[in-house]
């Protein structure tokens, strides 16, 4: 049987805007409800999240994408985006199509994008069969980054691409032939590019939460457990209407940064739909895991804690393995959690799929 490995990185961002001029507000005793097309947020089930959605995502006469051409040499690399994972190759060969990133990018303004390098290990071994362990960034490691812009409403070809920014990795001599980590184990620079966009997604989101650093570990460990336990509990039975509730908020987001119209929304559900109605869906346990924080604190995450398999490396713990046809299959969800600073209490907070 054939593994095949899937991500899932719709969970990256998730925000609240504020309130539309045609929504409506009602007041419980818990929390303000957000009513668009009278359809709270806690009435949201598998049959309405599209509609909803689609209602409230916003289009323009300009809608600008963000990508990034990556390019690198003698090194494996993770790359993140104001700092959410966006990218990571642990692998000698490059990423042929540019990465779009607006999912990260949550308003107009500078944007930082940070790279962290690392030795290539046994992977020339392994694929060449010959070479040593190499364990130390060299002279010639090397990652370059091309920031281009495209227009969503335009033709989205090579021709139509505008380049804003042309990073190469640091080096420490003149001519740029020497790289600066030589020698090093770890190597972590950043650079920033600004990036102009219609729509104002940080209101409330993972760009304005509260610091889970600050919080009791052993309490958030546990809630967050107690969340993935929950989500893959769920996912497993099958339970459309509570998944559309868990993913609400970040399908928006998503739908949002890329302009999506409400046949593309329906897209990005019916993939979750025909996995949730797969009955082969066998959730993995949680273990051998590392609590890992993003967006300074903002977004925590339960990471497997092996950095020496690559298949696991970096994924998150929370998992499930099933079959279609005959081939055996693996999805990592993408669950970053935050909660917001509006209300923040230490003692008692609420988590939310960022």
């Amino acid at each position: 049987m054939k593994k095949i490995t899937l991500l899932l990185f719709i969970g990256l961002l998730a925000c609240k805007q504020t309130t539309p001029q045609n929504a409506k507000v009602n007041k419980t005793s818990e929390e303000t409800m957000l009513v668009t097309n009278d359809i709270s947020e806690q009435e949201i089930n598998s049959k309405n999240m599209v509609t909803a959605i689609s209602a409230k995502v916003k289009r323009y006469d300009e809608e600008p994408l963000y990508y990034l051409r990556i390019g690198k040499a003698n090194c494996i690399i993770e790359v993140l985006v104001n700092d959410m994972p966006v990218y990571k190759s642990y692998e000698l060969s490059n990423l042929a199509s540019p990465l779009r990133i607006n999912g990260s990018i949550l308003k107009s303004g500078n944007q930082t994008v940070t790279v962290r390098m690392y030795p290539v290990g046994d992977l020339i071994k392994e694929d060449y069969d010959y070479g040593e362990t190499i364990t130390q960034l060299g002279d010639a490691s090397n990652v370059r980054i091309k920031v281009i812009r495209l227009d969503k409403q335009g033709a989205m070809g090579l021709d139509d691409e505008e380049e804003i920014l042309d990073h190469q990795s640091p080096t420490k001599n003149p001519d740029g032939e020497v790289f600066a980590g030589t020698g090093l184990p770890f190597y972590e620079y950043s650079f920033e590019f600004f990036a102009k966009v219609p729509y104002d997604l940080s209101e409330n989101s993972w760009d304005d939460a509260a610091d889970l650093r600050t919080v009791d570990q052993d309490v958030l460990e546990q809630k967050m457990l107690d969340y993935y336990k929950t989500f893959l509990k769920e996912y497993k039975k099958g339970n459309e209407d509570f998944i559309a509730q868990m993913y609400f908020q970040s399908f928006y987001v998503q739908a949002q940064a890329y302009y999506k119209n409400k046949e593309e929304i329906q897209e990005m559900w019916d993939e979750h739909l025909e996995l949730l109605n797969n009955n082969t869906i066998k959730p993995q346990p949680i273990k051998d895991y590392e609590m890992v924080f993003y967006a300074q604190g903002g977004v925590a995450f339960l990471r497997h804690k092996n950095k020496e398999d690559r298949f696991y490396r970096n994924e998150c713990t929370g998992y499930i393995e099933f079959y279609r046809g005959d081939d055996e299959r693996v999805r990592f969800f993408g669950l970053y959690l935050y909660t917001p600073k509006k209300g923040f209490n230490k003692k008692d907070f609420r988590l939310i799929m960022a």
